[in-house]
């Protein structure tokens, strides 16, 4: 999470093409949040609600969640006691290059429609195996000897491998437990991204009173709701951008009906203008 500004970010950044990390804690707490990358989240202790988009699972151990690019995720303690996972983030361009035209894994992970069929649960045999892959894997991060990236790669491919499987041969899917005005707030705002709407014509579409949803939007997800509509807007015109459309098209397929406020919206939320993030790409 960063603060700039007094403005909070709800995007968090991975700069390595490949970040594992093992977090144990207790009092947990987050923001509904999204990755430039590709994650893989195994939970092994706490009592967690874990929301993606409009689906919300309550999980235990042995989760096993796979996040795409696009999609907002939150795990949220629900008795504040021990809490323990493993996530793998992994860059966009380096899941690519594991790829080949028979295992395309960056197609596994976006061929889900945003919210859908993130989770199945895995018995303890199959944790054990994963947390051994995940410390071979931690190791050979962290070697600095000769193929020691090498071998790292290799074990990256094994817990792709291992997790790809698990979700193809899924038995043991939790159920969605969203509450129906958050999922249908978001599939509001999934549905119109493209359009310019305001939170009265969400308030008319759904026929709740604009502040209750806002209340209950940020209560449940932890972030403003006027802030997700907008990370969801950038998030659209990033990829606009980066097939190619003008700055112009791009400010008007999202939605903004002013140009200048497009620009510093933008900027707000991604840190550069976007001119230089087409560039970029």
């Amino acid at each position: 999470m960063e603060k700039q500004n007094n403005v909070l970010y709800e995007y968090n950044e991975i700069k390595e093409n490949i970040l594992l990390e093992h977090r144990v804690g207790e009092h947990y707490h987050a923001t509904f949040h999204k990755h430039n990358g590709y994650e893989i989240y195994l939970l092994l202790k706490g009592d967690i609600n874990l929301l993606v988009e409009h689906s919300c699972w309550h999980i235990k151990r042995g989760a096993l969640a796979v996040m795409n690019p696009t999609e907002y995720h939150l795990a949220v303690s629900l008795d504040g006691g021990l809490y323990e996972r493993y996530t793998l983030n992994i860059s966009s361009d380096f899941l690519r290059s594991l790829s080949t035209t028979k295992t395309n894994f960056i197609s596994f992970f976006n061929k889900r429609a945003p919210g859908e069929n993130n989770i199945v649960t895995i018995p303890e045999e199959d944790i054990q195996t994963l947390l051994g892959l995940f410390d071979s894997f931690k190791k050979a991060l962290n070697d600095e000897a000769f193929c020691s990236d090498i071998l790292a790669n290799a074990y990256c491919m094994q817990v792709l491998y291992f997790v790809c499987n698990k979700f193809i041969k899924a038995e043991n899917i939790p159920i969605n437990i969203m509450p129906p005005l958050i999922t249908q707030t978001i599939q509001y705002i999934n549905d119109n991204i493209s359009h310019y709407f305001t939170l009265t014509d969400i308030e008319n579409e759904l026929s709740y009173n604009k502040d209750y949803i806002s209340k209950q939007f940020k209560q449940y997800t932890g972030i403003s709701l006027k802030s997700y509509i907008l990370e969801k807007k950038i998030a659209l015109a990033q990829s606009l951008l980066a097939q190619g459309q003008s700055v112009t098209d791009a400010c008007y397929n999202t939605g903004f009906k002013d140009y200048a406020n497009f620009i510093r919206t933008f900027k707000k939320y991604t840190g550069q203008t976007p001119g230089k993030s087409r560039i970029s790409h």
